[in-house]
């Protein structure tokens, strides 16, 4: 497979992909509605719309949206539309599984409840696919959502994540770079950077599966062969690395929304990873673009060999 350089690649890639089905949780928000229409409408994706029927109805007119195109499940409640859409993917009517109108704590109350939801091994973590044009290719952020202060083992799980993100967007062997200030350990003052040499001790011997680890590492050197080659680094990442993990959750939060409201050069696609499906996990703030690329990286996931 070809790497992902643009989202205009990844989109190609879930076109030439089977179609599948996405359970939408509290279906009437007019901006998810939006952009289920939009996936529909390229052949990307169907959807089962579990809401507020009369208010999905009303969105679906002021829009253009010909309800007639969806199975609607009316579930005027926010939590239960969610336990329902969770329901369908167990069932296997949908394959993939995401939030509307609905808090987020009820989404994922839903989707990790121990007996009727979606809850695997792994840890659930908020990753997200960026497109930057100033180093011309798509890399992957973790975590910017989930996890406040994630410990060693958790990073390692989170890592594993990034690596099956990172495959479905084209990388064979993906390169993740453990983020911190510097790339020397200071056990005491910087304690996130001997978590980092951990995980690449641990990724060395085949604990964290998927690619290759390399921490602790500073953000230039990670996606700058320029930086890398002024500081004279020598490690396995020399500004190609296709996944960035931050050291906590303020971090990757900071991050990410400084770059989509800063820089006017990326474009972000999220999905929450770690449950039995990709979870369409965006944010209430994230425009239309954001939610539509959200649902085409979480198909790419979502296929077979994804």
């Amino acid at each position: 497979m070809d790497t992902v350089r643009s989202f205009s690649d990844l989109e190609a890639l879930a076109l030439s992909a089977d179609k599948q089905t996405v359970a939408l949780a509290a279906a009437h928000s007019e901006e998810a509605l939006l952009a289920i229409d939009c996936a529909r409408k390229r052949g990307i994706v169907d959807a089962i719309l579990v809401g507020d029927k009369a208010q999905i109805e009303a969105h679906a007119e002021k829009n253009g949206i010909e309800p007639g195109d969806y199975e609607i499940v009316d579930v005027p409640d926010g939590a239960k539309a969610a336990v329902k859409a969770v329901e369908l993917v167990r069932e296997g009517r949908a394959q993939l599984l995401m939030k509307g109108l609905v808090e987020t704590g009820d989404f994922l109350r839903a989707v990790l409840d121990g007996a009727n939801g979606l809850r695997t091994k792994q840890r659930l973590c908020s990753v997200v696919a960026l497109e930057c044009r100033a180093i011309g290719r798509v890399v992957v952020l973790a975590d910017v959502g989930t996890n406040i202060a994630p410990t060693v083992e958790e990073k390692a799980s989170i890592l594993e994540s990034c690596f099956a993100v990172s495959r479905a967007v084209g990388v064979e062997n993906p390169k993740a770079a453990v983020l911190c200030a510097q790339e020397k350990v200071q056990r005491e003052a910087m304690p996130v950077t001997a978590e980092a040499a951990l995980l690449s001790k641990m990724s060395e011997r085949g604990q964290i599966a998927g690619g290759i680890v390399e921490g602790p590492i500073s953000m230039d050197i990670a996606v700058s062969r320029h930086a890398s080659d002024i500081k004279k680094f020598s490690g396995k990442i020399r500004g190609d690395a296709d996944i960035l993990l931050v050291p906590d959750l303020q971090a990757g939060n900071i991050l990410v929304k400084g770059l989509m409201y800063l820089s006017g050069d990326v474009r972000v696609a999220g999905v929450g990873m770690g449950a039995k499906v990709p979870l369409i996990l965006t944010s209430r703030g994230d425009d239309h673009d954001t939610k539509y690329h959200s649902i085409v990286l979480a198909v790419l996931i979502s296929r077979p060999g994804g």
